[in-house]
Order: C-alpha cells, then structure tokens, then sequence
C-alpha cells in the first residue's frame, strides 16, 4: 500500500478512523475485568519435596528405612536431575531437582505412581506421603493478630472470633486460615506411674476406658406405639467431677477412681502463651490462598471482611502478601505520571506551541490503550516483573510520535498542502521508524524464544518493552495522522521557535573544531587501554540478578529436652526487653513454630518457637545480640532472613560451593572437619550449610524369658515413654464450652536421666504385674546424629564459600571421597557466554530485517557497525560507573541497540537528502539542524520517563531501575554520538548505493 493511498484514506474516511479510535478506547474499559493480575507470572516449578512422617523413629532409622527407599524409587523417574534427602527425627523430606525443560506433567503422573508402589516397600508405621511443589516452607498470604488483652472479658469474644474465621474461610481462593494463641482451657489427666504401677492395668485399657467414657454412641432407631425413638448413650464424662470420680475397671471386678491414679488439672496451651507481638499476647491468624489469586482482589476482601469486624475484634495485619505488587503498580502509576508530565511540558517548551504538544499526548494514551489490548490478547498479567517493564517502555512511547509531528510540522512550515506535508512527513521518517521498532522487537525474540531457566523469568518484561514500542509506532503512523490532519491550521500557524537553534549551533561548531584539531585516534586509543585497565582492576562484580533486599529477619529456637515452660517463657522475656532496649521501633512477632501441630504439645514443656522481626534498622546489632543470649542457652537455633516473594521466585541464583559424597558417615565427618581446620587456617571464607548435632543412641535387646507370663508388655513401655513427652489427644468433653482432653504422664525420667541409669524403670509384663527394665531387658549405647543428609544415596555435607581446587585423596586417600563443585562465577560466565550468543544471533536478525528495510547489502552492514561501537563505549562507561553488572545492565543495553539504531537510520536519511554539491561542514549543518529538535525531543522525553524509575525506585524494583539507568546513560552519549561521531562516520566511510 503506498502511503499517498494510506494518507488519503485519513483525508477520505477520517470519522471513520476516529470513531474506531475511540471504540478502541471505549473497548479497554468493558475488558478491564478481563486483566489477569498476580504477584508474579507462572514460572515452571524446578523442585518437588516428597515429605513422609515416620512417627517416634530415629533420624537413623527414618534414614535407612524411609528416605533412602524413597530416593532409590524416585531416581528412576524420568526428568529428576537431583535427589537430596533429609532424614531427622520422625521425619523424612526428599528433595527433587528437575531437569531444565521437563515436562512437569508427565513426571507428575510418574511420581504420583511411585509413590502408591511405597506404600510396600516401606516399613510399618511410616504415615502417607504427601507431595509439596516450591518451597517446602509454609508461605501464608496474609499475617494477622488480635492483641488478647482487653477482650479477656467480652463473653462473646471466642463466638465472634469463630464468626471471622468462619467468614475468612467462605472467601473464594482462601485455602486455609490456621488460629494459633486463642484462648482456650485444656484438661490434662497426669498419670503418676509409681502409684499406677500399684494397679494391675496397663495405660492402653486406661485410654481405652477414658475414651469410651467421654463419647456417647448411637443404637439406632427403634419404633414405638406412634412415633420413631432412637436410643442414645450419653458419655460419663462430661466435667472435671466426673473425670475425678469416673471409674477405671482393674479387670478383676474392682474399680477405682480416676482422681486416685492421676492428677487433673487444666492448663494453657504453650502456643498461647508463646504467640506474642511486641511482647504483648496475641492471637495469630495465618491465611493460605491459591497462588494463582488475584492477590489484589483477594487482599481487599479479606481488608473489608476485618473492617466488619473492627468494632468487635481489633485486628492487625503484619504482614500481606500484596504489598510487594502494591508497592509497584503504585510505583508505576507515580512513573507514568512523573513521565507523561514531565515529557509534555518538555515537548511545549521545545515546540513553544500547544497543538503539537496535545498531538503527542493523545498519541501516547492511545498507545497505552492500545498496549491495554495486546497484553490481554497475548495473556500477559500485570504482575512484578511486566510492571517493570512497563516502567521502562513508558518513557520510550513519545520517541516515534515525536518524529512523525515533527517531520510533518516542518513540512507544514514549507508551505505544502496537508496532504502532501502528511505524505512527505510520514515518507521521510518511516524507515527510521520501522528499522528502530523492529530492531527493539526483534533482538528480544532469539533471548525469549532460547531455552534457558530464565526465559520464563523475564518474558514478561521483555515482551511488555517490545509491545510499548510496537504501540508508539502504531500510534506515530495512525494518530498523529489522523490529528495533524484535523488541527493541520493550528499547527501550521504554530512555528518552531528557532531562535537558540543558531546559539546551540554556535557552541556545536566551537566545539566540533577543537574536536577536530585533537588527535581523536590517539585520546580514543589512551582513553579506552585507562578504562580498560581500570575495569580489570575495579571493574563492576558480575551476577545475573540484582540482589532482593530481605524484608525482615527469621529466627528458629528449637529448645533441648527437659527443657520447662517456665524456663522458656522467662527466656522469651528477657530476650524481648533487650531487643526492645536495642531499637523501641522493631516490630517483633513471636509463634510457635509449627503452628498446625498445637495437640502435640506438652503444658509444661517448651516448645519450638520462630521469632519475625521486621522493620530492621540494626540487623547486625541484632544478631549479635541473639547469638550472645543463645550461645549460654539450651537451644538449638537458626538465623535468615525473610526474603521477599521475588526473590523465592528466582529461578537460578548461582552460589560457591562443594558437595562432599561419600558413603560412611564416620569418614564423610572426620573428612569435613579436617577440612573446615584447613579452610580456616588458609583464610579461606565459607562454612557447611549443615552439621549435625551428635546425640547418644540406645538400644534395648530383649532378654530370652522363660515363663511366658513374664513377657513383657512392650506397649505398656512405649506409651508411658511417649506419654511423657508428648500428651495423647483423646477428645473433647464439657456441655456448653468444650475443652480438649489429654493423657499424659508425670515426669519419671528425670531422675534415671541425670544418672544416665534407665534400669530401674518400671512397666507392665503381660499379666499386668510391675517389673523393670532391668529385668527384661539389656542395652547398648551407642553415638548417632539428629539429622542425615544424602544426596544420590551418598551421604553428603556442603560447603557454602570460597571454591578451592584440590585432589579428593589428599582428603580421602582410600578414593571414597566424591566432590560436586559448583562456581558461581564460572555459572555466571556461561550464563553471560549464553546472551552474548544471542546478542549475535539478534544481530543476525536485525540485518537481515534492514536488508529487507533497505533493500541493500552495505547500509545495514554500516549501521550495525557504528551500533556496535556505540554500544561498545556504552558498555564502557556502564562499567565504569555501576558496581555491579547483571541482567538488567543487558536488557538495557538491548534496548538501547534499538534506540541507536533509530538515530543512525534518521541521520543517514537526512544524509541521502542532501545534493552532492553540498559538502563539508554545510552538509552536516543541515543535518543537524534537521535533527536537533527530534534528537532532542526523544532524548528528553525518554529520560524524562526513565528518571523516576531510577530515582525514586522501591524495594523489589531494582531489575527496572537498573535497565533505566543503563538507558539514561546510554542516551546521554548517543547525544555525543549524534552531534560528534556519526558526522565524522559518515564523511568518512558512506558509500552510496549505485
């Protein structure tokens, strides 16, 4: 189609064309419901967690029976890249690394089937698998609490906090809503097992009277004279009285009361004297939602359903899991504003006029409008990382209206027609516009399109660029047509003020003359050996992604056995008073650490807790002060930071270390710790990620017995054990209130313990007669750990740090020794290696898409070579000038190949337009004349855009503010390149096409 027929098609049919402009506009706001909004896009999930509880074994045996069988099964599923195991305690967690571009449904259908043909390979007792995707760590959506104090005395407090509950859970993609430190009595029977050794039964009947004593039970319906009854037991128990009085069977036609074999009292749950936030009692209430939530939507309503509430029950949120997106559509919007103003006021103060102004602003909201569009048709979701760059790509959307209203402005000005200043206007630009639009969208495609682990990751921001810069050039051929055409009067009464065009020349001419008397070759030459020496010895660190700043600090406290509650409760104190004398503003909240097993623990012992503290001003300070208080403690403890949802996302972040394999535990730990000995006498930095806390294993063998009456009651033994640990649930009794019933055990062990003598333990034989362990049984003791790790049926411990080379045999002479290194930097170089293919790929691309542009050999060959030296000495200056390098410094670069190729192609084509006659400086005076409006119309409304994306960037922002200020770097010196290079370049090495 020529475009005098395109452009009389405006003259021709231009109701036409604004009225499907405006039915566009019209369309985006009836397609709003329409937009998919999420914290971040969809990645491909690379980890699966296989988590079995083995309860009441060994790390030892959960290793050797659970963990290992389960990775032999799973290491011949297809696409599993790596196995690691962790066996502890009661627990086996298998980890699944999967191979980059495996199918995750077709490995599904295959784990899902190993893990049914488990269930026989594996011992009895081991519970049912379940099979976690991502992280196995618990992410609620949304944190609340509800300080406790002050609505101890509201009646209906517990009715109306069910209610919220209640309503929280009704909320559409709500999974879960979990209540840890509400108040609420528990009844707990305490066994004395001296006196109930007095009695011939063993704790299983007890329970099992208990039980039956506390439910009622149904015998059906049975009919009568008129009507249908239905026969009930009601349960004996239903207070304290009756639990004291209720009778316990002795099998020999005696009884005696419960209140002579236990003590029965009631008691708070540990939980709900260690949920605390800001060392005042509290009740927490962690939301689970579908991750594939609008988090907005889903945040608002759970916001309107608390502010119902408000006047009953004063809530808190500490956390939400929306504020990340939040904080960056807000940090959007503020971009968009700050840019569209700031380029529209640019734009009036270089045009001086109104018409050309307003052109340009409604071309760029309908570029918006029509981006709207492309982003539902493409099913993009406005999410962390497409919001970046929408960031970016905003300040890019005036630079082809801008070309196009000037070029038909100034053929305006030369007196022609409006048909024909459109025509020539839209003629004169066109190549420049297409050559730069397609340049930008087509070095994106071979980035997207290569299968890496971050395609998926930065899809969404490379598309979102491409796309803004497909829409200015749609809106620069479509609407400021069609506007010039309508408000052609205006705009050609309305003349560029030229009048510090002929002082910006002065100082250009005074400038390129002493330009031209330096010695350019041998400045450059020095210039770049300095830059480049400089970059070798202070050059930036390399990685592929900015560092996530944490948004707050975790600490985990998992006490040592024998441990009270008092104990811990007095240590939870002091350590808040401190920390609240350190920095009065730390918002610390305090939860037990498995907030979903509450029924397993003990009223008077200590449980795991997990401090959160967010709002750190002092992190080292901090820390300190917790390693010192828990370094004279009894705890075992862990210290990390809370990272932001961003950062969990992230795909790959290379880290230095070593994997050490082998296959005795005994040698793999002598090995690692001559190894830390080593490392620490060389200087080196790093330390294991894990080493395991030695314990003592004993095993009792039982003794031959010759009278079978004697033989002992192993269950008897086993339940008083666990009992004591750990309160047996039985159910719920009470009329109106219910409270929860346990069964637990006065604490026997803690004087055999302190003597390490277990001998005199007593517990039932098979006719319920008391003996001791002593009698029935021999042990042997043994060293074991509270945790295994292997990784391919290895054990294995990992360094994380500095990377040394050495030989295994000089650890391991025997040749048993097998080492994984992993380098971060040489990750990092293959990484970078991986885009500079294909950075040569898209300039492969890009040449052949201006061959065709051009319809030449040699001019896309020239143009691509001055880009190239262009981006070269951007890279240059990016260097010298950031302290780190990563994958945001790359897309702006990307970016910027686009936009040099834009200024390239336009001053070529005011380069051909002149006679041959006219040479030497004229020649380039008219150029630039032709091109210091655009040049400069583009450069500031562009940087305009970029400057609040850098400048007044928020937390989670980083990759954008990195790509921006690469681009505000990069048009400062294409400005220098405009005025100073590409003159020289094409004086000297411009071949016109015979």
């Amino acid at each position: 189609m020529k475009i005098e027929s395109y452009v009389l098609s405006f003259f021709k049919h231009k109701c036409l064309y604004f009225v499907i402009c405006l039915s566009i506009v019209i369309a985006a706001f009836f397609r709003i419901p329409e937009l998919e909004i999420w914290l971040l896009p969809n990645l491909t999930p690379s980890r699966y967690f296989i988590v079995t509880e083995y309860p009441n074994h060994s790390a030892e045996d959960t290793d050797m029976m659970v963990s290992l069988p389960i990775s032999e099964l799973v290491s011949s599923v297809k696409s599993v890249d790596r196995i690691r195991t962790i066996s502890e305690h009661s627990k086996s967690i298998v980890r699944i690394d999967l191979q980059f571009g495996a199918s995750v449904r077709d490995f599904k259908e295959e784990l899902y089937q190993r893990i049914l043909e488990m269930k026989d390979k594996l011992p009895f007792g081991v519970e049912p698998s379940r099979l976690v995707q991502g992280e196995i760590k618990d992410s609620p959506f949304l944190e609340l609490v509800i300080p406790r104090d002050g609505n101890d005395n509201l009646v209906n407090f517990q009715f109306h906090l069910q209610q919220l509950v209640f309503q929280l859970e009704r909320i559409p993609d709500v999974t879960e809503v979990r209540v840890t430190g509400n108040r609420k009595k528990n009844s707990i029977i305490s066994i004395n097992p001296e006196i109930l050794d007095l009695f011939p039964i063993n704790i299983r009947d007890l329970e099992s009277q208990l039980q039956t004593g506390i439910r009622g039970g149904s015998l059906g319906v049975v009919e009568e004279y008129t009507k249908e009854t239905e026969l009930k037991f009601s349960p004996e128990v239903l207070s304290h009285q009756n639990l004291s009085e209720f009778p316990i069977h002795l099998g020999n036609g005696n009884s005696v009361g419960l209140g002579r074999l236990a003590t029965i009292y009631e008691a708070d749950s540990p939980g709900e004297k260690l949920t605390r936030m800001n060392g005042k009692n509290s009740i927490y209430l962690a939301i689970f939602a579908d991750p594939s939530s609008n988090p907005l939507s889903l945040s608002s309503e759970i916001t309107t359903k608390l502010r119902s509430f408000d006047s009953l029950i004063a809530s808190e949120i500490f956390y939400d899991g929306s504020n990340e997106l939040k904080d960056q559509i807000k940090q959007t919007g503020f971009n968009m504003i700050w840019g569209l103003g700031f380029a529209f006021l640019f734009s009036f103060l270089l045009y001086r006029s109104w018409t050309p102004t307003v052109i340009l602003l409604i071309s760029v909201l309908f570029s918006l409008v029509f981006f709207f569009h492309l982003i539902l048709f493409f099913s993009i979701s406005i999410n962390l990382l497409s919001l970046g760059g929408i960031s970016v790509g905003i300040g890019m959307l005036f630079d082809a209206s801008n070309l196009t209203v000037f070029s038909i402005k100034k053929h305006l000005n030369m007196g022609l027609s409006s048909f024909d200043a459109v025509t020539m206007g839209i003629r004169s630009v066109l190549v420049s516009l297409v050559s730069s639009s397609l340049t930008t969208i087509i070095v994106f495609i071979p980035l997207l399109l290569f299968p890496m682990q971050w395609k998926e990751f930065f899809f969404d921001s490379g598309v979102c660029i491409a796309l803004l810069v497909f829409c200015s050039l749609v809106s620069s051929v479509l609407i400021v047509p069609l506007l010039s055409i309508s408000l052609s009067e205006s705009l050609k009464m309305e003349s560029i003020s030229f009048e510090k065009e002929d002082s910006l020349f002065q100082i250009d001419n005074k400038t390129n003359v002493l330009f031209s008397r330096l010695n350019v070759r041998l400045i450059s030459i020095i210039s770049v050996l300095i830059l480049f020496f400089y970059l070798f010895g202070f050059g930036p660190s390399w990685k592929i992604f900015p560092e996530q700043v944490p948004i707050g600090n975790r600490l985990q406290m998992i006490p040592w056995n024998h441990l009270s509650l008092e104990e811990e409760l007095r240590f939870v104190e002091d350590l808040e008073k401190k920390i609240k004398i350190l920095d009065p503003t730390l918002s610390v909240f305090l939860s037990p650490l498995n907030v979903y097993d509450t029924k397993s623990q003990h009223p008077k012992k200590a449980i795991p807790i997990e401090w959160k503290f967010f709002g750190v001003k002092k992190e080292k300070e901090l820390e300190r002060l917790v390693s010192d208080e828990l370094l004279r403690s009894r705890w075992d403890w862990k210290w990390e930071p809370i990272n932001s949802q961003l950062k969990t996302a992230l795909p790959f972040i290379p880290v230095d270390s070593i994997v050490f394999l082998h296959d005795q535990w005994e040698e793999l730990t002598r090995i690692v710790m001559n190894f830390q000995t080593q490392s620490k006498t060389n200087g080196f930095v790093g330390k294991f990620d894990f080493l395991p806390k030695e314990i003592r294993l004993e095993e009792w063998t039982r003794n031959q017995i010759p009278i079978p009456d004697w033989n002992p009651n192993e269950e008897d033994l086993k339940q008083k054990f666990l009992y004591e640990q750990k309160p047996k649930y039985l159910g719920s009794i009470g009329e109106t209130t219910k409270t929860d019933l346990y069964l637990s055990f006065d604490s026997f062990l803690s004087s055999h313990t302190n003597t390490n003598d277990f001998s005199k333990i007593s517990f039932k034989t098979k006719n319920n007669e008391t003996t001791f362990l002593s009698s029935l049984f021999r042990s042997k003791q043994r060293g074991s750990l509270n945790q295994f790790r292997r990784e391919s049926g290895l054990f294995s411990a990992e360094w994380i740090g500095q990377v040394m080379d050495f030989d295994p045999k000089d650890l391991d002479p025997s040749g048993h020794l097998t080492l994984l290194k992993v380098s971060a930097s040489e990750e990092i170089k293959k990484f970078y290696l991986i885009l500079v293919i294909l950075l040569v790929i898209s300039f492969v691309f890009i040449y052949l898409a201006l061959v065709g542009i051009y319809e030449s050999f040699w001019i896309p060959f020239f143009y691509l070579s001055i880009s190239c030296f262009y981006l070269l000495v951007t890279m240059i200056f990016v260097f010298s000038l950031f302290s780190e390098f990563h994958l945001g410094h790359y897309i702006g670069l990307v970016v910027l190949l686009g936009l040099s190729i834009d200024s390239i192609s336009l001053f070529g084509e005011r380069w051909i337009e002149i006679p041959e006659k006219v040479t030497g400086l004229k020649k380039r005076e008219y150029v630039l004349r032709w091109l210091l409006w655009p040049i400069l119309l583009n450069s500031g409304t562009t940087m305009m855009g970029l400057f609040p994306v850098f400048v007044f960037g928020c937390p989670g922002s980083e990759f954008s503010e990195s790509i921006a200020s690469t681009m505000f770097v990069g048009i400062l010196i294409s400005l220098f390149f405009v005025f100073y290079i590409y003159p020289n370049l094409f004086e000297k090495f411009w071949i016109k096409k015979t």
